[in-house]
């Protein structure tokens, strides 16, 4: 039986994991560009006091996801956003996990992942 990947949807999709593993830094040339933009971005928008680009393990998938610790917390518009900065460097196939870590997963966080940005 064939199976299809749904296409990316034009909005953030919430979604809750039980637990998250936060193994380094992703970085490299396109990394660096998107870090740069969003940079320029949390500069004049000023709810994020700090950003992460972090390797992630969630449950068996490895990925990369965007940590962010803002003023506000989980925010879809912040979220949304980011997606079209997101959009201006990388290929539509491409997604961002955006996540917003409480204390002990900043905590962790640090310990293995230096921020971008704050």
């Amino acid at each position: 039986m064939p199976w299809f990947k749904p296409s990316v949807p034009k909005h953030p999709v919430e979604m809750r994991v039980p637990k998250v593993e936060f193994i380094g830094e992703q970085d490299g040339p396109p990394e660096q560009l998107l870090k740069g933009h969003l940079v320029e971005f949390f500069q004049r928008d000023r709810s994020v006091h700090k950003a992460y680009l972090a390797k992630v393990n969630i449950g068996n998938q490895a990925g990369v996801a965007l940590c962010l610790v803002s003023q506000f917390g989980p925010d879809r518009g912040l979220a949304e956003k980011i997606g079209a900065i997101f959009k201006t460097i990388f290929n539509s196939h491409e997604h961002l996990d955006i996540m917003f870590p409480n204390a002990g997963q900043q905590t962790e966080l640090d310990r293995v992942c230096k921020p971008f940005f704050g």
